[in-house]
């Protein structure tokens, strides 16, 4: 049940992540020519003295998805950050803590790291942990007594940049 909660946000995460890049002749431009106005390159008739229109955009410490920049208070310690890797925000779902990573690295190179590292902090792999890792992505997760923490892994190759998104509780 988890996986099929899981996965859908992975590529929810990963596709948000690579949006939002606006181009700059999407926005709105007004530009004086005496007594006329061109708006985004039409000639009208309007005021003078019209002043460039402006993106207004309300500031706060989340973004669409409700995501909170930085890493949160309570990530445990014994699970590592990715190599090459950046937070980029977290969040609390029904699944617990889940925070949000890009790395430059590779995916079987994040996958190994991982396995490495959780299993040095006394992690191991869950009962049908590992779904199908590949170069573009895959899902794996690991228990140590009650904790558990999973992996959700995809590759933007145009970007060379990797999502991870890691799930704790």
């Amino acid at each position: 049940m988890r996986v099929i909660i899981i996965i859908p946000l992975l590529f929810l995460l990963v596709s948000v992540n690579s949006c939002g890049e606006k181009n700059d002749k999407d926005k709105p431009t007004v530009e004086n020519t005496g007594d006329k106005v061109k708006e985004n390159g039409q000639q009208t008739e309007g005021e003078v003295n019209k002043k460039p229109v402006e993106d207004k955009k309300k500031v706060d410490s989340s973004n669409d998805l409700g995501m909170t920049p930085g890493l949160p208070p309570d990530y445990p310690e014994d699970v590592p950050q990715p190599p090459g890797g950046k937070v980029l925000g977290s969040l609390n779902s029904s699944e617990g803590t889940v925070v949000t990573f890009e790395s430059t690295e590779s995916i079987p190179a994040i996958v190994d790291y991982y396995k490495s590292k959780l299993k040095d902090a006394g992690y191991e792999l869950s009962e049908g942990g590992e779904m199908l890792i590949t170069d573009q992505g895959g899902l794996i997760g690991w228990k140590k007594g009650e904790k558990e923490v999973s992996l959700m892994l995809g590759r933007d190759t145009e970007k060379g940049i990797s999502s991870v998104v890691v799930t704790y509780n």
